[in-house]
């Protein structure tokens, strides 16, 4: 028998790898030198030994999770958007708490969410972050991503429309492009890139727009926009004289292609979804906002089954308030059952239950969403989603000896989705380029008990420096004694 090769770190479990044939090893192994993965496979087949050896029989080996829709600095108001109109939120404390927030309040605004990112094993975020009246609030973002550990494409959204920014927020192209140059000269490393974007069509000046995402295609950057935006159907053909869909205008000006993504993604026009496929751009769907926010109308079924590349994202933490990623798996099968329950109800053709019908949609397509394709999505197919040779050691280590939810283990990886993942406590490791950058639920060098103290200071100084603290439990049923 030949000598066994040694690693740096060698992982055992069931491994889940999410490769090309998703393979799941029942019985497998992960080797691991110099942050890379070096092979991955049954035990059997192990040629590896380390000085470090991790898992066990009971425990389940995952990538790390893909977050594709974020913005970090929403911590500060997380879960505010609960009983307000979108205007109250936009317009009432969004744009104020953020604007208000420099490089060092966005370092404690964005610390909270990250962290539960990182503590559920989300090794990968995307973040947009379009608040500017601060330059530095993103490189306190930056900041926050770059202490905790975790993978970031950040995008440095510039908007400029006079009708649908306020005043202050506004800015011009050359300033947004310089400005994300220098956010890309200071903050990129081989786990940050920084690119240009803005938030929706109708927020940025039509001409400027396209010359940002041309910025994108020089420098192989992905474009992020939401589309189409709430402001979209307001002003498109009002202003910007366009009777058709976002898309078609994107498509309209040539900037619907390979390195954009969409974030939301909903209510489009007949034909939409097929010229998002024709066209190679990638779509995040963000279901937990959808179904937090009562939109019955989700529907990723049209883009999944029209071949777009699509990942699962959050939103911000406003509105995303657990930001879990667990939770949007689960919501991508509960909203897009509910939204094809809702459609049928509305249609003019009668369905008769049978018995023999399939819900759309299971728990293994959806913990893809969550890695391989949210890695397409972001375009990092090529180093991150899945436990595959040559790829980072980005990595979920479930302990599931005392998880009762995630028993008996003939359904998985439905018990996982629809369980909402596994409890903190069993998460053992999270590592990101083999390395442990939470261990036994906790991060290894964060204080959670001073982000929480940090996070709570903060929104009470922006609540009342702001004016915003009237739109705090606005509706609420309770009685609230200081």
């Amino acid at each position: 028998m030949s000598e066994k090769k040694t690693c740096d770190t060698l992982i055992k479990g069931i491994v889940i790898s999410m490769d090309p044939k998703r393979h799941v090893y029942l019985d497998g192994f992960v080797a691991i030198e110099k942050g890379l993965i070096k092979a991955v496979g049954p035990i059997n087949e192990c040629d590896y030994d380390s000085d470090n050896i991790l898992g066990g029989k009971d425990y389940m080996v995952l990538p790390g999770l893909v977050n594709v829709h974020t913005h970090l600095i929403q911590g500060c108001m997380r879960g505010m958007a609960d009983g307000t109109t979108y205007e109250e939120r936009f317009f009432g404390f969004y744009y104020p708490m953020t604007g208000a927030c420099d490089e060092e309040r966005s370092y404690i605004a964005s610390m909270p969410p990250i962290m539960d990112l990182l503590l559920r094993g989300v090794t990968t975020t995307a973040d947009d972050h379009f608040t500017h009246l601060h330059k530095k609030s993103i490189d306190g973002v930056l900041k926050a991503v770059d202490d905790s550990g975790i993978r970031c494409r950040m995008a440095r959204l510039t908007i400029n429309d006079k009708e649908a920014v306020p005043e202050g927020f506004r800015e011009e192209l050359d300033e947004g492009i310089a400005e994300t140059e220098r956010v890309k000269s200071t903050w990129e490393n081989d786990k940050i890139s920084v690119t240009a974007s803005t938030i929706g069509i109708t927020y940025c000046e039509p001409d400027q727009l396209v010359e940002l995402w041309k910025w994108t295609d020089d420098n192989n950057r992905q474009f992020d926009i939401h589309a189409p935006a709430v402001m979209d159907h307001k002003y498109l053909a009002s202003r910007r004289g366009w009777e058709g869909g976002s898309f078609e205008w994107l498509d309209h000006v040539g900037i619907l292609g390979p390195n954009l993504i969409s974030a939301h993604s909903q209510n489009l026009r007949p034909g939409e979804a097929e010229l998002i496929s024709k066209c190679g751009a990638s779509v995040a769907l963000v279901p937990d906002m959808e179904q937090v926010l009562g939109l019955v109308n989700f529907d990723a079924k049209k883009f999944l089954e029209s071949n777009v590349t699509c990942g699962l994202g959050l939103d911000g933490p406003v509105v995303a308030y657990g930001h879990d990623l667990w939770t949007a798996m689960r919501s991508f099968l509960t909203a897009q059952r509910m939204g094809d329950q809702h459609r049928t109800m509305m249609s003019d053709t009668q369905t008769k239950w049978t018995g023999d019908e399939i819900l759309y949609g299971n728990a293994e397509q959806a913990l893809e969403l969550a890695t391989i394709d949210g890695a397409k999505a972001l375009m990092m197919e090529d180093s991150v989603g899945s436990l595959e040779v040559g790829k980072k050691a980005d990595i979920l280590l479930i302990d599931r000896s005392s998880e009762s939810h995630l028993t008996p283990m003939g359904a998985m990886i439905a018990n996982l989705v629809y369980g909402n993942g596994p409890n903190q406590s069993a998460i053992k490791a999270v590592m990101i380029d083999g390395e442990i950058v939470v261990k036994d639920g906790e991060h290894q060098t964060i204080d959670h008990a001073q982000v929480v103290k940090n996070s709570d200071e903060l929104q009470e100084t922006l609540l009342d420096e702001t004016g915003a603290r009237q739109y705090l439990r606005k509706r609420s049923r309770f009685t609230w004694v200081q």
